[in-house]
C-alpha cells in the first residue's frame, strides 16, 4: 500500500500538467510538473527502502533533481525571471507571464493544500544548502530573528517600485525578453553567496529560509490554513526524545505537537518528514 501511495505526487503532477496545458496551451507544463511528480516520487520510494536517518536522502534527492527543471529549464525557455523581485515587476505593469503562474501556483494557492512543501521540495536554493556537509541544525537562535525576513521582503518590494515608479523603468521595453535572464540570475547569486557563508557561520544549513528569505514570508498566509499536516500517531506515545526537534530543518517544536496529539500546524513546517523518519517510536505519521 506504501509504495502504491508513493506514486501518488507523480499523478498529480500529470493531473497538473494535463489541466494547465488545456488552459494556457504551453508545451512546457507537460515537461514540468510530471518531472516534479517523478522526482518526488522517487525520493519517496527511495526513503521506503532506506532505514532510520538515512530516510532522510530521498527528500535530498527529489528536491537536487528538481532544481535543473525551476532554476534552469523553465527560466531560459521562456526568458523569465521566477524570482520574487521579478515577478513583482511585471505584475505592476499588468503582465502575467508563465512566472507568474508558477508563483501563484508554487507560492500563493497551492500551500492552501501542501502548504510550504515547495520549500521542502522544490527550492532551488535548498537543494544545494540540503546537501552542505552541516550535521546538525542550529535551533537556539531565537525565534524573533526571522522577522529579519520582512526587511529581506521589503526589499525585494521596494526595488521593483523604485525602478518603475521613480526612475520610469520601462519593463515592457527594457526587461522583458531582454533583462530578465540577467536579474534571474543575478538575484539567485546573491541568495547562495548569502545562504552558504550564512549556513556555516551559524551551523545550520536552513538558516538562510529561517531568517533572510523573503519568499517564505509569501507562503505563509495560506499555508496557515493548508490541507496537508503531518500528523502524530495517537496509538503510539512520545517518549520526549527531542530527536525530532533537533533533526527538523526549520526549527519547529516538533516534539511539543506530538505530545499534545496534535497535527502540526507551524506554518515554518515544509513537510519533508525528516522529523517522522528519525522517530524512535514511530509517533509521527
Amino acid at each position: 500500500m506504501k509504495k502504491r501511495a508513493a506514486i501518488i505526487p507523480f499523478l498529480i503532477g500529470l493531473t497538473i500538467s494535463t489541466l494547465l496545458y488545456t488552459i494556457f496551451r504551453w508545451w512546457g507544463f507537460l515537461i514540468i510538473f510530471p518531472w516534479i511528480g517523478f522526482s518526488i516520487s522517487l525520493g519517496i520510494f527511495i526513503s521506503m527502502k532506506l532505514k532510520g536517518k538515512k530516510k532522510i536522502l530521498g527528500r535530498k534527492i527529489s528536491i537536487l533533481m528538481i532544481l535543473p527543471c525551476l532554476l534552469f529549464f523553465v527560466p531560459l525557455v521562456n526568458n523569465e525571471n521566477f524570482q520574487l523581485e521579478g515577478v513583482f515587476m511585471i505584475v505592476l505593469v499588468g503582465f502575467f507571464s508563465k512566472g507568474f503562474i508558477h508563483y501563484a501556483i508554487a507560492k500563493i494557492f497551492g500551500p492552501l493544500v501542501w502548504r510550504r512543501g515547495f520549500c521542502g521540495y522544490a527550492c532551488w536554493t535548498a537543494a544545494i544548502l540540503d546537501w552542505l556537509p552541516i550535521k546538525t541544525y542550529n535551533n537556539s537562535i531565537p525565534r524573533s530573528y526571522r522577522n529579519i525576513r520582512y526587511i529581506a521582503l521589503i526589499i525585494s518590494l521596494l526595488i521593483p517600485l523604485y525602478l518603475v515608479f521613480v526612475l520610469s523603468y520601462n519593463p515592457w521595453t527594457e526587461y522583458l525578453n531582454k533583462q530578465e535572464m540577467k536579474w534571474m540570475f543575478i538575484s539567485n547569486g546573491i541568495y547562495y553567496l548569502i545562504a552558504i557563508p550564512l549556513a556555516f557561520i551559524l551551523s545550520d544549513k536552513r538558516a538562510f529560509c529561517k531568517y533572510v528569505c523573503p519568499v517564505s514570508l509569501v507562503m505563509k498566509p495560506t499555508s496557515k490554513i493548508g490541507l496537508l499536516k503531518i500528523v502524530p500517531n495517537s496509538q503510539k506515545e512520545c517518549i520526549s526524545c527531542s530527536v525530532c526537534n533537533n533533526n527538523c530543518p526549520m526549527g519547529v517544536d516538533v516534539m511539543d505537537f506530538m505530545k499534545r496529539n496534535l497535527p502540526i500546524n507551524d506554518t515554518e513546517c515544509i513537510l519533508c518528514n525528516d522529523c517522522r523518519n528519525v522517530c524512535p517510536t514511530k509517533k509521527i505519521l
